[in-house]
């Protein structure tokens, strides 16, 4: 079994949804959980006595859930072998009827598309939680923010800064580097996932706040205007440029990822996969 193969593939895609069906619908309730907080932050005011709810507040509450959702897809790379923790479970792993890519593509597969459908489904039952204790109230003002949710991460290139006149850029070039960041780090939490056998999201967060920190530092060093440079259009070629970067680098590191897959041991005493 040295070729990829599709309906191979397929199988072990769905053995992996199978197993991994349980610990999927608890994430998923966890995070329905989580976005109901701000989305109840902005109808308290309502349940304690006002008469009018403030609309940009309850927008504000989507942006909020944005945010999380954005930090769950990136660190959910940690738990791509998180199911491979004893040797039983390395085992049957290991004997699996299939090639190393076909297993490792099923597992990569599940902690991105996989944690985005997830997330975008718990988002979509949180917000029919808040709709129907909406209606629970008596609230006059609703309104579905799924739409709202959806643009927020995938259509909205309208980049917005305040200064002393707020000024809003259309950078579709920030919006590219801001995509290949996020492919960056989740690639990084996929490759501490797979490299770290304990820690993985610790010691990944603090590589990449590390890195972060010495990124600010050049940045802050070569004395660039942050705000100018990213509300001037002319720009944007130095931002696609970066964003490549960052996406080439992603790619790296889930082929690094998938090497470190191939030399797993089933008896490993180490903190790493090596």
């Amino acid at each position: 079994m040295s070729n990829f193969d599709i309906k191979r593939f397929a199988k072990v895609a769905r053995w992996q949804c199978r197993m991994s069906l349980k610990s999927v619908l608890s994430f998923a309730a966890g995070l329905s959980f989580g976005y109901l907080f701000p989305m109840f932050g902005w109808l308290y005011p309502y349940l304690k006595g006002a008469e009018v709810l403030d609309e940009s507040r309850l927008m504000r509450s989507v942006e909020l859930c944005t945010v999380v959702y954005l930090v769950v897809i990136i660190i959910a790379g940690t738990w791509i072998f998180a199911d491979m923790g004893t040797k039983a479970q390395r085992i049957k792993v290991k004997m699996l009827p299939a090639t190393d890519l076909e297993k490792y593509l099923a597992r990569w597969l599940g902690v991105t598309l996989g944690t985005m459908v997830a997330g975008i489904a718990a988002y979509c039952v949180a917000d029919a939680l808040r709709i129907l204790t909406c209606l629970v109230a008596g609230v006059d003002y609703i309104g579905c923010t799924i739409p709202d949710f959806l643009r927020l991460l995938f259509a909205d290139t309208e980049i917005g800064f305040t200064t002393a006149s707020t000024v809003p850029a259309k950078a579709h070039g920030v919006y590219f580097l801001a995509t290949g960041w996020l492919i960056w780090a989740q690639s990084l939490y996929i490759l501490g996932g797979t490299l770290l056998r304990r820690y993985q999201f610790v010691a990944t967060t603090v590589v990449h706040i590390v890195l972060f920190i010495a990124f600010a530092a050049v940045i802050s060093g070569a004395r660039v205007d942050v705000e100018q440079a990213v509300t001037n259009i002319d720009n944007n070629t130095a931002f696609y440029a970066l964003g490549t970067l960052f996406m080439a680098v992603a790619v790296a590191n889930w082929w690094l990822s998938y090497r470190v897959f191939r030399r797993m041991q089933v008896v490993n005493n180490k903190w790493i996969n090596l």
